[in-house]
């Protein structure tokens, strides 16, 4: 096990590294950097400036082994917008993203006892009502949903704010609502859909069977047995749907004013802000390896029988 893990993590190493590089090589080969710095009306000798002014007038092997030297550090340059260190902006919006990631993705677990309750008897009446919900719930886009939101909770009910940030002590939780509601009825279908499904699949086998003719009780059967035999690809799909959030709920977090990393990013992009950016894609990537890799330690611990090698 703890070889796999020693490979996982750096197979994932590289990974980023290959991901960085190709970022670099798509802002410094496929265009012009200091067109994104500049107006389209700058004159040569501002456009000379701004080269040397940045490093930009050195060869591109000089920058890119530079760009990878300063990884090592987390050093991705000053922002260009806010005159202070990109990575002190990305460490101060990744919280904001990871608790609202944590609040959809806790209201999506209850898609699992849904998927149980259909699973029960299937083709039943239950069932059929668990699937053309979370079949419904799926389709719904997330920016229409959040605006009907709006108009619903904030607007016409005045229950909650249409849209803001106050921290993320207990005065803050108002603004976290709107947004979590939003975010978590796809993960409440997706994880339904993928239990019911896992579930049906599992009770077919002859384990099952035989625990029944046994005499255990059906509940018995349900939970303790087939349950945990379907927990893997469960899993595998809630690790799938947390790591979709950190990579940022863009257009949630744009409509309802939440500071989190999918803002940051569009804001960088939109600003020309390179170092931001730069900074963004590699947490948003080192988060999404640090999930993927809590699965793999997640399934061993719901399954002896798997084994790393």
């Amino acid at each position: 096990m703890r070889n796999y893990m020693i490979r996982r993590v750096g197979h994932s190493f590289f990974i980023i590294l290959g991901l960085m590089g190709m970022l670099f090589l798509a802002i410094n080969v496929l265009g012009d950097p200091v067109e994104l710095l500049v107006d389209e009306d700058a004159s040569e000798e501002a456009i000379a400036l701004i080269r040397a002014q940045y490093g930009l007038d050195r060869p591109l092997y000089v920058r890119f082994g530079e760009f990878y030297a300063n990884l090592a550090t987390l050093d991705f340059d000053t922002s260009l917008r806010h005159r202070i260190p990109a990575r002190e902006i990305v460490f101060r919006m990744l919280p904001n993203t990871a608790v609202l990631a944590l609040v959809a993705w806790g209201i999506g677990i209850v898609g699992v006892p849904l998927g149980m309750l259909a699973a029960r008897r299937p083709r039943g009446f239950v069932d059929r009502i668990v699937n053309i919900l979370s079949f419904a719930v799926i389709s719904i886009p997330e920016f229409w949903l959040g605006l009907v939101l709006i108009l619903l909770l904030a607007v016409q009910a005045d229950i909650l704010p249409t849209s803001g940030f106050a921290g993320l002590g207990p005065s803050g939780w108002v603004y976290l609502v709107l947004p979590a509601l939003t975010l978590s009825p796809r993960v409440i279908g997706r994880n339904a859909q993928i239990t019911r499904a896992t579930m049906i699949e599992e009770m077919g086998k002859q384990y099952v069977a035989t625990a029944r003719a046994k005499g255990l009780a059906e509940n018995k059967v349900l939970y303790a047995h087939v349950l945990k035999n379907a927990a893997i690809s469960i899993v595998t799909l809630m690790g799938d749907e947390l790591a979709g959030f950190m990579n940022g709920a863009t257009a949630v977090e744009i409509i309802f004013g939440w500071p989190g990393l999918g803002k940051l990013l569009v804001d960088g992009i939109t600003a020309r802000d390179l170092p931001v950016v730069t900074a963004s894609v590699f947490i948003i990537a080192l988060m999404v390896m640090a999930i993927n890799l809590l699965v793999d330690l997640i399934y061993t611990w719901l399954d002896p029988r798997v084994s790393y090698k």
